[in-house]
């Protein structure tokens, strides 16, 4: 059986991992087809294409996008994007840019807490220098964990979300975030197809999540992530229950971020859940029925 994993990110986003430390550590763990689905960005991709060419993993171009929702969070992965489209570029150098003017907000709410904390370190935590090149990377707050971290200010990084950086906390700055409807319009323009990420952390009942879903599928929802590293089994018979009723195609992923999520191991996708080509055949599949 071919081993997949749809869901990890790299340095372009919120991961401790290059794009290509990535994919070889995606051939050690024997993964054969991945998707790398950094948050709004696909800037990850041209290096991650190269190491997996030569390492001889099918890379599917993806991405996690951002979508507005109460009371959790929604977050939306695209599968076999172009990531040249031009609306879905223009859409993430707008959410890049509300992530850079967020940055110097969080810091001043940090420095009004009585820390002493500066952009400069930051972007040192982000890139190894004070000068670091960010162009390619986002800033966000896992890098604020660590230099939390390093000051001392909190013991590790769940300490530092829960302290500080987590929604409803007192550093927390909301980031731009698209509507559903512009997501999943923009994922099929591009021609990929749209699954919610670990639907969990939409933190909603049974009945109020499966009327949600249904919503999205009314808005062009093709998938749905059954299997997460964050979900349990009980939780992944909601899932399935759920993809059946609306005809949405199961996925999964680890949402492995290195570092960054220590407990969190790629290719992990839940107690005793292995997914194979299967996934990706039935992905392939729904995006040509289009045709």
């Amino acid at each position: 059986m071919k081993r997949v994993d749809f869901h990890m990110h790299t340095t372009h986003s919120d991961g401790s991992y290059t794009p290509a430390e990535l994919m070889r550590y995606c051939k050690q763990k024997k993964l054969e087809c991945v998707s790398v689905t950094d948050h709004d960005t696909m800037s990850s991709f041209e290096e991650a294409e190269r190491e997996a060419k030569q390492l001889g993993i099918e890379l599917v171009p993806g991405v996690e996008i951002s979508a507005q929702f109460d009371p959790g969070t929604l977050h939306i992965l695209g599968f076999f994007l172009d990531r040249h489209h031009p609306r879905l570029k223009a859409m993430f150098e707008e959410i890049q840019k509300a992530r850079r003017e967020r940055n110097p907000m969080i810091i001043k709410k940090l420095n009004d807490l009585g820390i002493d904390i500066s952009m400069e370190e930051v972007i040192e935590a982000a890139c190894g220098s004070k000068t670091g090149k960010v162009s390619d990377k986002q800033i966000g707050r896992p890098h604020f964990a660590k230099v939390l971290i390093k000051k001392k200010a909190v013991k590790n990084h769940e300490d530092a979300f829960n302290k500080y950086l987590a929604k409803g906390r007192p550093a927390y700055v909301d980031k731009r975030r698209v509507s559903s409807q512009e997501a999943l319009t923009l994922i099929r323009e591009a021609g990929g197809i749209a699954s919610v990420a670990h639907p969990k952390q939409m933190k909603l009942n049974p009945e109020a999540l499966e009327k949600e879903i249904g919503k999205l599928a009314q808005e062009g929802l093709e998938a749905i992530e059954v299997y997460n590293s964050c979900q349990n089994p009980r939780d992944n018979d909601i899932f399935n229950r759920i993809a059946e009723r609306f005809k949405l195609v199961k996925t999964g992923g680890s949402d492995f971020h290195g570092t960054n999520k220590p407990d969190v191991d790629l290719a992990y996708l839940g107690e005793n859940v292995h997914l194979g080509y299967e996934m990706v055949d039935a992905l392939r599949e729904r995006i040509a029925q289009r045709r």
